[in-house]
């Protein structure tokens, strides 16, 4: 048995399950259709309003929970009350003190360019250029 064969079965037995779906949705469709007619006019015509009707009031429900989802989506969720890195954590590395607290800013310290004479440019500094 070859691998064409095995995709044969496959699309055999897809065509046979769509078939006999089709047979038995044509079933059901036939036996609404006998116990309608069974019905009268009225007794139809006042399913039919109920049926709207009830379509009507699932139609409301689904704008309501679809609008308390967002509203518990938008508002409900406090971030500020999720377990995060820094306030809930068993970590040593964060509770320890500040390593660099007392230390100056290396960022803060002044140009390197300042009051350097070794940085000449044809007999001129690269300070007055520069600023």
């Amino acid at each position: 048995m070859g691998f064409s064969d095995i995709i044969e079965k496959i699309r055999e037995r897809k065509r046979e399950r769509k078939e006999m779906f089709k047979q038995m949705e044509d079933q059901v469709r036939m036996q609404e259709l006998i116990e309608e007619r069974k019905k009268s006019a009225n007794e139809r015509e006042l399913n039919r309003f109920l049926k709207e009707q009830r379509e009507e009031n699932i139609k409301e429900q689904l704008t309501d929970f679809r609008k308390q989802r967002q509203f518990d989506i938008a508002h409900n969720h406090n971030p500020l009350d999720v377990k995060n890195i820094t306030n809930h954590t068993e970590w040593n590395v964060l509770k320890e003190r500040n390593l660099f607290s007392g230390k100056s800013n290396m960022f803060n310290q002044g140009s390197i360019l300042k009051n350097n004479n070794k940085l000449l440019k044809g007999g001129m500094k690269l300070i007055k250029w520069i600023g």
